[in-house]
């Protein structure tokens, strides 16, 4: 198995639960220099350029299962970086693409994200609704999925897109709102939200490990799938930033930021997913209760 964006988030939690069940796991870590989490000892890793084919060549030699998870994922910094964006995550997924047919592979997982719908006509939002994207990531991420349809069928491998919806959960960057809330919370200091509006699907990053799992040995109905990962459930931020104050035994309600992290046209209001295909095909559901979540990180578990 090869996996990209190997000491990310998602990814480096991914390489743990790969690790345990005894799976022989290649992985490139990020580019150099890059802040990123040391896989466990045992599987072999590289650091590179997602678009660099001499560095893919090695990763995904002999791999049957390839796992994409590389690029930036802050939505708000791609206002200000949408080159960069294109060139990681369209780019970089255009030349994973033309590695996966070159070694071979026999399915490649790619992890998009729920913001290429935008904002959807209605919610829970189902994997057939019209992509939308409001920012340079999200649009990144559709061209990225534009590819890998294309690469698959011209490739003759297999090709699941999910579409991970707000993903949380122990070693998520701080910079994200729920690092964000969480850090300011366990410290004491007053907690500020952007705009207390927008409700969203929250889906514990183990629970994403898990199906990407599964995504591996599923049986697809058509060569090319696409999943949402979602809960189906929707809270508003400011619901959610009241629930981490109260788990955290505080009564002070959340303020509202002077300055939004975002152009105001770039609002997405609510974004909540329809997870039944996923239920049907995969035999994935999301299990872990946002209450569990929230408190294991403000406890800091591991």
């Amino acid at each position: 198995m090869a996996v990209t964006g190997g000491g990310g988030f998602i990814g480096s939690r991914l390489l743990r639960a790969l690790h345990r069940a005894g799976a022989t796991v290649r992985t490139l870590v990020g580019p150099p220099g890059a802040a990123a989490v040391a896989p466990p000892a045992g599987i072999a890793a590289w650091h590179g350029e997602i678009d660099d084919p001499a560095i893919l060549a090695p990763v995904m030699r002999g791999a049957a299962f390839v796992l994409h998870l590389a690029g930036p994922r802050s939505v708000a910094a791609s206002f200000g970086a949408a080159a960069a964006y294109a060139r990681i995550h369209a780019a970089g997924t255009a030349a994973v693409v033309e590695a996966c047919a070159g070694a071979g592979a026999a399915r490649l997982i790619y992890v998009s994200s729920a913001e290429v719908y935008g904002q959807p006509g209605r919610n829970p939002v189902g994997e057939e609704a019209p992509l939308a994207p409001r920012s340079p990531y999200a649009t990144a991420k559709a061209e990225a999925e534009a590819f890998v349809r294309a690469g698959a069928a011209a490739g003759g491998f297999e090709a699941v897109i999910v579409r991970p919806f707000s993903v949380y959960g122990p070693g998520m960057a701080p910079d994200t709102l729920l690092g964000t809330l969480v850090d300011r919370v366990r410290s004491g200091a007053p907690v500020e939200v952007f705009d207390p509006r927008p409700v969203r699907d929250y889906c514990h990053v183990d629970d994403v490990v898990a199906a990407l799992v599964s995504c591996c040995g599923a049986a697809l109905p058509e060569p090319t799938r696409t999943y949402n990962l979602a809960s189906g459930l929707g809270l508003p931020v400011e619901a959610l930033a009241r629930r981490v104050l109260a788990l955290a035994g505080r009564s002070d309600a959340p303020r509202v930021a002077r300055e939004a992290d975002r152009p105001r046209s770039a609002d997405i209001l609510a974004l909540v997913g329809d997870p039944a295909r996923a239920a049907r095909e995969l035999g994935w559901r999301a299990a872990t209760p946002l209450e569990d979540g929230l408190l294991a990180m403000l406890r800091r578990d591991p």
